[in-house]
């Protein structure tokens, strides 16, 4: 690792942010993409109901939209919240574009992971995430983005609801019938 990639390891995502803003793209860029592209696609998959596809996609646009927007950029809020706030709205757009329809009627043909697992043990584990997987994606949207960003994104409370727009309380009472209709679900499920 070279010195400037050291350092940059060490500044914060906002000022990361402002440094490509002022034209120093490629390394601050590449930093703020090693750190947060993983949350970000998970927080777009579970948006997208486990379309890795999609989720892909919008991840690319999403990173796509900050290089873009990157002169507009002020720290008033963490980077991440930035980012998860630019990401939602490319989601909501592709719901509601001609490209989502189409892509829906597409078939999910997604390759299997290679696993060390005993069959028997696979196939419980498998019952088991695609269980709570189920779980999950039942939930309302508002009430599933909010557990998505909590526990995926590791989110606060506050950022939570600087990135879909709403209120401290709102955020906690959303993650209040969350909890509520998963441990419902679950225990209602074998």
């Amino acid at each position: 690792m070279t010195d400037a990639a050291g350092r940059l390891d060490d500044l914060p995502d906002e000022e990361l942010m402002l440094l490509v803003a002022r034209g120093f793209v490629r390394e601050p860029a590449t930093e703020l993409f090693r750190r947060h592209n993983r949350g970000l696609f998970n927080y777009l998959a579970w948006l997208s109901g486990g379309d890795r596809r999609e989720a892909e996609d919008i991840a690319q646009a999403t990173w796509v939209r900050v290089m873009s927007r990157c002169g507009d950029y002020q720290p008033q809020a963490a980077f991440r919240t930035f980012l998860f706030q630019i990401a939602r709205n490319a989601w909501l757009d592709a719901r509601g574009s001609a490209w989502h329809a189409r892509r829906a009627e597409l078939p999910d043909d997604l390759p299997e992971a290679e696993t060390e697992l005993s069959p028997e043990a696979e196939l419980a584990l498998r019952q088991d995430l695609s269980r709570l997987h189920g779980v999950l994606l039942g939930l309302p949207h508002l009430q599933r983005e909010v557990v998505v960003l909590r526990f995926f994104a590791e989110m606060s409370l506050d950022e939570i609801g600087a990135t879909v727009g709403t209120g401290y309380e709102t955020v906690k009472s959303r993650l209040r019938y969350a909890y509520q209709g998963l441990r419902a679900a679950l225990e209602a499920s074998p």
